[in-house]
């Protein structure tokens, strides 16, 4: 279908681009009704609106340009900052309940796989993004997507379907310590309130401030996200040629698992300029929803309609595994109600939500481990998806 823009008007494409990552933002900051349907389907929705009216086309460049190089940046962008030594000193016991739920993710997209393969084609390419985000978060599946490229209209198809389902499930979450069964099987005790800091009264507001961010700072946060970015696609291309061992290649050969080296050897190498740098988070975070925009101005109406209400029932699958599991092993390994019910969150949402629901549930105690375990979640996702990736096509 021909469109009202020439896909050549590059000019009128990034501008939508970047307007309707910004509304989105904005609306899901300011009503409540896209801050339920979350920001990120609201920029998918907007893309797959105004292509399918005709407004915009369905290809062009400029939407390579997001994939080849706006993509690559969000990742070192969200974890240069990221001293993963520092992680498991600062979350202590949570840290296991984490990798529990993860574990049940992992489960949990065999199963979906496994259940309806047979009701919709490249199930096994979307699986792996969809263990990433369910362990790290959005990042992650924009990594993975762009590992194993599944058809767009399914990525949008499931996109739509998992903030349906998302929305569901940390409803479920939320309430659970105060259903009565729930407190059956996990009593509130004195180590739970210990555990939560269910007492303290520290203030809140800090995590909600907004941060003093200079040029300076958003020029530095871009050099060295565009400096490991570089040296990634470099490296990545290097060992990716032909006559290279499969192993090396599956490896050192993928650009997303050398940017997720890189960008958390970096804090590493360089404790000093990872601690004052600021506006990071900020930036990938923006990238992430023109990524967002982006991806729904190929996709067709029809085509998500038809298949969102099986991925609805394949991110259901996956998110019920998930709490088997947490609260399965939880319970046989005496975690706390609290720790279960955050792991869940954090591994399902990502950190912000995390911090959001502890802070809202006022678990003192768990909120910088909530965050922490979150960024962690970044950190592995991207491996974790991958692994899983191999393991499904290979079945």
């Amino acid at each position: 279908m021909n469109s009202l823009i020439s896909p050549d008007d590059h000019w009128v494409i990034w501008t939508f681009l970047v307007g309707m990552a910004f509304l989105s933002l904005f609306l899901e900051q300011k009503y409540k009704f896209f801050r339920k349907i979350t920001g990120a389907a609201t920029a998918i929705c907007a893309g797959m609106l105004v292509s399918n009216v005709g407004l915009l086309p369905h290809e062009s460049a400029s939407y390579d340009i997001v994939w080849k190089y706006i993509v690559p940046l969000v990742i070192p962008l969200l974890l240069i900052k990221t001293d993963i030594r520092a992680i498991f000193k600062e979350t202590g016991r949570f840290a296991g309940a984490f990798h529990i739920s993860a574990l049940g993710t992992v489960i949990g997209s065999f199963v979906a796989v496994a259940l309806l393969f047979s009701l919709i084609d490249d199930l096994e390419l979307i699986g792996p993004a969809m263990t990433a985000s369910y362990i790290g978060g959005s990042v992650n599946f924009v990594s993975v997507v762009s590992m194993f490229n599944p058809p767009k209209d399914l990525i949008n198809a499931t996109l739509v379907a998992d903030s349906g389902v998302m929305i569901i499930y940390f409803l479920f979450l939320i309430t659970l310590p105060g259903l009565y069964l729930a407190r059956r099987f996990f009593p509130i005790t004195e180590k739970s309130i210990e555990t939560a800091g269910t007492n303290n009264s520290s203030n809140n507001g800090e995590y909600w401030r907004p941060k003093p961010i200079g040029l300076l700072d958003i020029g530095k946060s871009l050099a060295i996200a565009f400096a490991i970015a570089t040296i990634s696609v470099k490296t990545s291309s290097f060992f990716n040629a032909p006559g290279m061992p499969v192993v090396v290649k599956m490896f050192l050969g993928q650009q997303y698992l050398v940017l997720t080296t890189i960008s958390v050897l970096f804090p590493i190498i360089f404790p000093k300029v990872a601690r004052k740098i600021v506006g990071n988070e900020e930036l990938g975070t923006f990238f992430i929803f023109i990524f967002f925009v982006m991806i729904g101005l190929p996709a067709s109406f029809t085509q998500v309609i038809r298949e969102a209400p099986v991925m609805i029932l394949f991110c259901a699958i996956i998110l019920s595994v998930n709490f088997l599991v947490t609260f399965g092993l939880g319970k046989l390994f005496k975690f706390e109600l609290e720790e279960l019910v955050m792991a869940a969150i954090v591994t399902s949402g990502g950190p912000m939500n995390g911090v959001a629901a502890a802070i809202s549930m006022k678990w003192q105690n768990l909120i910088f481990p909530s965050l922490m375990l979150g960024i962690w979640g970044y950190v592995i996702g991207n491996y974790i998806g991958y692994l899983v990736g191999l393991l499904l096509q290979s079945i």
